[in-house]
């Protein structure tokens, strides 16, 4: 056999194991561990001078055991920041995602991962560029910075614009929990290098 040609698939094989077991880990988290994940969360974007700098702030709803950003949305409430969710876009066989206001009352719908995003037009909505800072759910990363998602790709189109910036904009910040870091994770050339992962335990900073 080509060993040029069998590699390829051996990596991306091991990435989908890796992938299956971080998720797994998880969503093996029951409600207190859950709980307490979300409250660390905050903790430790709150020791961030970037995070508390920034008004316009991307996050996510959890979803397959993601940390829950509930308490980091009722901060940002309370303290005179927005919070935005991700709203994939489609056209031209091209995926990325503008950022939807999320408000009191606003509508809901599943995408096509099941996963609820708010109903609203395209300009009632912000391009990437027009954040502050931006929370970026992770599979697993890697003492690096490394990273594995979900493998659609939508963070890594949407902000390949920081390629070319020497002061990126917004902040890219991982968010994982602890159980998700793993010794190494090979990155893929069009992977976007994240500079902070922040856990439910501590802060990990990267040269990137």
């Amino acid at each position: 056999m080509n060993d040029s040609l069998s590699q390829p698939s051996a990596a991306a094989a091991e990435k989908k194991r890796l992938r299956q077991a971080l998720r797994a880990a998880r969503r093996g988290l029951d409600r207190d561990a859950q709980a307490a994940a979300s409250h660390g969360l905050l903790d430790q974007l709150l020791t961030l001078d970037a995070f508390r700098a920034a008004r316009r702030i991307s996050l996510y709803l959890a979803n397959d055991g993601e940390i829950d950003t509930r308490e980091v949305i009722r901060w940002c409430r309370e303290n005179d920041r927005q919070p935005y969710l991700p709203v994939i876009q489609r056209s031209g066989g091209r995926n990325w995602m503008l950022f939807g206001a999320l408000e009191a009352g606003i509508e809901f719908k599943p995408n096509n991962l099941g996963i609820p995003e708010p109903v609203l037009d395209p300009d009632e909505m912000l391009s990437a560029e027009e954040l502050d800072l931006v929370l970026v759910p992770l599979v697993g990363f890697d003492a690096s910075g490394n990273r594995v998602g979900m493998g659609g790709g939508f963070y890594d189109t949407t902000f390949a614009f920081l390629r070319e910036m020497e002061i990126p904009r917004p902040l890219l910040v991982g968010i994982a929990h602890e159980v998700q870091r793993v010794e190494r994770i090979d990155a893929e050339s069009w992977d976007i290098p994240l500079p902070l992962v922040v856990t439910n335990k501590r802060v990990y900073r990267f040269d990137s």
